[in-house]
């Protein structure tokens, strides 16, 4: 995977989907993003599904997600946890309540936490 630029931050959500996955997502424009080699993907069917998720098939990682059926929005959540230590330390952190979403948000309404990655706290 290749992007072409660091994100802004790494969101650390606990929602049903985000924290089972173990992902720290990174956004970015889909445009900004090149994943290379073979990926499966899924779509959770016990919520309505709005993402898409993408994995490696060898080996399980997730990688990452993408917007599903009409949605315009060109942002894409990679997950920053695949890349080494060295070339995501000091990006800013953010733990969110995705668990305390609203039906009517798409985005966490509270941030319980902030760091650096790479600043030693347990990620």
């Amino acid at each position: 995977m290749t992007l072409a630029r660091k994100p802004d931050y790494v969101n650390f959500c606990n929602c049903s989907a985000c924290r089972p996955m173990g992902a720290g997502w990174g956004y970015l424009a889909s445009g900004e993003v090149e994943i290379a080699g073979n990926m499966a993907e899924f779509g959770r069917t016990d919520v309505e599904r709005c993402l898409t998720f993408h994995f490696c098939p060898a080996c399980g990682s997730t990688v990452a997600w993408t917007p599903y059926g009409d949605h315009e929005e060109e942002r894409m959540g990679v997950n920053m946890r695949l890349f080494p230590l060295d070339e995501v330390t000091g990006i800013p952190a953010v733990w969110s309540d995705g668990l305390a979403m609203t039906d009517d948000s798409d985005t966490p309404t509270t941030r319980t936490g902030h760091g650096t990655m790479g600043d030693g706290k347990a990620f």
